[in-house]
């Protein structure tokens, strides 16, 4: 994809293992250039609902940060996710966020933050799962595969490693720094394009004046590089400067 890809569809599935137990969540976005976007996560205890939900945020989330085709669609199988998003919110908002029955909404604040995302003229289209569509199977297997603990990197779980082992033992804000690096490292090796808003999710709220200053800047091993007029892009420092 490039500064001027237009988004023009998207797909987006939740797995979880035992409901509740370990889950995981798929996106798939579609542009018109023919390029493509995958992303997905998982949780250690959750739920299916909330894995489906998930995945509808965070694929807005993406979808915000680009130009999208008129009537745009994002496809799911969740009739849950479909169903709430056109139809319960607009009552649950009316009832202060309670059902008609004056019970709580379960997975409010999920429901708040897709809430929050909503794109206009955005339509959610409903596709029946497991039933040969290739987005839709395509999203099945990125939110299975998390929830087993494969990334959209691995083909194939194994055994404990050490990066695992660290991941489980070293203090979150360790972990956290780790994870941003790794991510950082797969963006500059595809050389994807960022927004700012992307980069300042990526970097931490700390970077975000130099983010707003739309100048190159460092952070840490890697160098990040205004693009275009709204896009960023990260390199390695040279190792001699390191």
């Amino acid at each position: 994809m490039n500064i001027d890809s237009i988004a023009i569809e998207a797909a987006t599935d939740g797995a979880c293992s035992g409901n509740p137990g370990p889950g995981g969540w798929g996106g798939l976005i579609i542009f018109d250039d023919k390029s493509e976007l995958e992303i997905g996560g998982s949780e250690q205890n959750t739920t299916n609902n909330r894995m489906e939900l998930t995945a509808a945020i965070k694929t807005l989330e993406k979808l915000k940060t680009y130009k999208l085709k008129e009537n745009f669609k994002l496809r799911t199988d969740s009739k849950y996710v479909i169903e709430g998003y056109t139809k319960w919110i607009i009552n649950w908002k009316r009832n202060g966020w309670k059902t008609s029955s004056g019970k709580s909404v379960q997975n409010l604040d999920l429901w708040q933050k897709i809430d929050q995302l909503r794109i206009n003229g955005l339509v959610m289209e409903y596709v029946k799962g497991h039933s040969g569509d290739k987005q839709n199977d395509r999203v099945d297997k990125i939110a299975t595969n998390y929830s087993k603990g494969i990334s959209l990197k691995s083909n194939s779980k194994e055994s404990e490693s050490s990066v695992e082992f660290f991941e489980k033992s070293a203090p979150t804000e360790i972990q956290e720094l780790f994870s941003r690096n790794e991510l950082i490292q797969k963006f500059a090796e595809k050389k994807y394009l960022l927004s700012s808003p992307e980069l300042t999710n990526l970097l931490g709220e700390e970077n975000h004046l130099k983010i707003k200053q739309y100048s190159p800047f460092e952070w840490r091993n890697w160098i990040l590089i205004p693009k275009g007029e709204k896009y960023w892009i990260i390199e390695k420092k040279n190792p001699d400067f390191l």
